[in-house]
């Protein structure tokens, strides 16, 4: 008997983590309120607002330590919330309370400042982060260690009978110049942070300087605030109350940077519940391309490159279905591929599995999509069932590609067949045909029997003849010229015999061996449909290098009246499939009676 599913007694977002990052703002805001009770007996809206400050932070900073790269975020965030209700230990004018204030103080700015450089990476990642960290320590805790040596508690306004202020070098004088310095050094501190924080928006990906960018204007505001409201509370013998006012003012602004945290964390929540609804538009229809196109688009990573999984390769293919070798399985737990270091420039390649655990993908990406992992999963959960349909056709285009290079072996072997057949007709029957013929010629010149004469001289003829017709089967073969010279001067052999007024454009750069032959055959057998099928006056072949590929255009003027009927596409297939397998393309566009441009597209391997 199957139990009826218990009733949720909360929604499914007030969860352990959110009820506990509540708490922990509950106990901080309980926290500010008991440090500072003196100063809120008569300021109870200060005390609601510096309540909520504390509060705030302590609930993004607990929210931020339960994800693994924001932890130490979370936890110096939190730090700072509980310093910033202690530093309200002064209002009490008493004890210990307020030597301790400006360390809380100094604390909490530090603190808050460490945690943005932290986020969202989790590390000090620049140099100029770091150094800034180590400046700040010396002078958040030199300042107010200078300040109570050089002092009395009175010229810091606190007037207790119990003030413990343990004063070694107490001056006046003293006191004042390093109030100045103070001040100057708090503001000199406060803009070389903004200056900081924006020198790391360049070097940041894209997703990450979204997120990033409105931390950063918060806290540069919040920095830049602090430091001109704590100059006018740098006197001698300034009155606690004005103290403890601009604490206020500075506690209220601070809660910027919570409020702004929290927005930035609700994008990345709404950017990965809205990647579902754009991949399926992106990928509709389903095709490899249009999946790879789809994820550089929904993860802004335009150097996103997918391979997926091909069971009859035994290994990973791209989406032209070309086998790459990506090294050994290297995965983690979490899936990751563990062969790229993580960081800013670097890569990361994350393996996707199916349902039931066989590979399926891998997915190449930016190393600072690293910390955005949550919304890479979200992409590619929503694009389960397209990279299934994606594996399927990436695997028919990989046994494409398997015929693709069995033709392309059999035109290479072709070729160099051509050349052997070619080479042996030259060296071989056409110097035995010659060796006779010399001595036809020797039999002739040396009998005296006229009818032997004749005869030699009859033999001499049709071996000339026979000689002839080997060397123009030797040209057909594999014209020495075009071994020698190139595609130039072996098409202009052929369109001398053509009978056909033929113009050529043809570049002198050399190609490959089985370029330049699979090119010859291709436009040998173009010209004489040209000539016998399409019956052209005139002919056009140009021959040049585009971007990369080499480029042949065949264009010829329409058939004579009365000339046979022909099928172009019939008629070119053989020369055609030869181009296809060496990967080019060969386009006819046109017909026999109306012109006719046949283009031929091979890259120049």
């Amino acid at each position: 008997m199957i139990s009826a599913p218990r009733r949720r007694r909360s929604p499914p977002w007030f969860g352990t983590e959110t009820r506990r990052a509540l708490v922990a703002g509950a106990a901080v805001a309980g926290l500010a309120l008991l440090a500072g009770w003196p100063y809120w007996r008569g300021h109870p809206a200060a005390a609601a607002i510096t309540a909520a400050s504390c509060g705030a932070i302590a609930l993004v900073g607990v929210l931020l330590a339960t994800g693994p790269r924001t932890r130490r975020t979370g936890l110096l965030f939190a730090a700072a919330s509980v310093c910033w209700a202690v530093n309200w230990a002064a209002s009490w004018d008493a004890t210990i309370g307020p030597i301790m204030s400006p360390y809380a103080q100094a604390d909490f700015y530090l603190a808050l400042a460490v945690g943005v450089l932290l986020y969202p990476g989790g590390r000090l990642e620049y140099l100029a982060d770091r150094i800034w960290t180590g400046v700040a320590c010396l002078v958040l805790w030199g300042c107010p260690t200078a300040l109570w040596v050089t002092s009395e508690p009175e010229w810091a306004a606190f007037r207790g009978e119990s003030v413990w202020w343990p004063a070694l070098y107490p001056d006046l004088e003293v006191f004042k110049v390093v109030l100045q310095v103070s001040a100057a050094l708090y503001l000199l501190l406060a803009l070389s942070f903004a200056v900081v924080l924006l020198l790391r928006l360049p070097r940041m990906g894209r997703l990450r300087r979204l997120l990033a960018l409105p931390v950063t204007v918060a806290i540069g505001f919040v920095g830049v605030s602090a430091a001109f409201t704590q100059k006018p509370i740098m006197e001698a013998s300034i009155p606690l109350d004005d103290l403890l006012h601009v604490y206020v003012v500075q506690g209220a602004v601070v809660v910027l940077v919570p409020l702004t945290l929290l927005a930035s964390g609700l994008r990345v929540r709404i950017a990965e519940l809205a990647v579902a609804g754009r991949m399926l538009r992106l990928t509709a229809p389903v095709s490899v391309e249009r999946i790879r196109d789809a994820l550089r688009d929904v993860l802004h990573d335009p150097t996103l490159e997918l391979w997926f999984w091909a069971p009859t390769e035994g290994g990973y293919v791209d989406t032209a279905g070309r086998p790459v070798d990506l090294g050994p399985e290297t995965d983690g737990a979490d899936g990751e591929a563990r062969d790229d270091p993580a960081g800013e420039g670097g890569r990361w390649r994350h393996r996707v599995r199916g349902a039931s655990g066989e590979p399926l993908a891998v997915v190449e990406l930016g190393g600072a999509l690293r910390d955005h992992g949550s919304l890479v999963e979200a992409a590619l959960a929503a694009g389960g069932r397209a990279l299934e349909t994606a594996r399927l056709q990436a695997g028919v285009q990989a046994g494409l590609e398997q015929v693709r290079a069995a033709y392309r072996r059999l035109v290479r072997a072709e070729a160099a067949e051509r050349e052997r057949l070619a080479r042996d007709l030259h060296d071989g029957a056409q110097q035995r045909l010659l060796a006779l013929g010399a001595m036809l010629a020797t039999l002739e010149a040396v009998t005296g029997d006229p009818a032997v004469k004749e005869h030699a001289r009859a033999c001499r003829a049709e071996l000339k003849e026979a000689l002839a017709q080997l060397r123009a089967l030797a040209r057909e073969v594999q014209p020495a010229l075009l071994v020698q010279d190139g595609l130039g001067p072996a098409l202009e052999v052929v369109a001398e015999r053509l009978g056909t007024r033929v113009a050529l454009d043809v570049t002198p750069r050399r190609f490959s061996r089985e370029i330049e032959s699979t090119l010859y055959s291709a436009l040998c057998e173009t010209l004489s449909y040209a000539v016998e099928g399409a019956r052209a006056t005139r002919v056009l072949v140009r021959v040049g290098e585009e971007g990369g590929r080499v480029v042949a255009e065949v264009g010829l003027d329409g058939a004579r009246p009365g000339g046979p009927a022909a099928d172009p596409v019939a008629d070119l297939a053989g020369p055609s499939g030869r181009i296809r397998a060496l990967r080019g393309e060969m386009e006819i566009g046109g017909g026999p009676r109306a012109g006719l441009t046949v283009r031929m597209d091979l890259p120049c391997e």
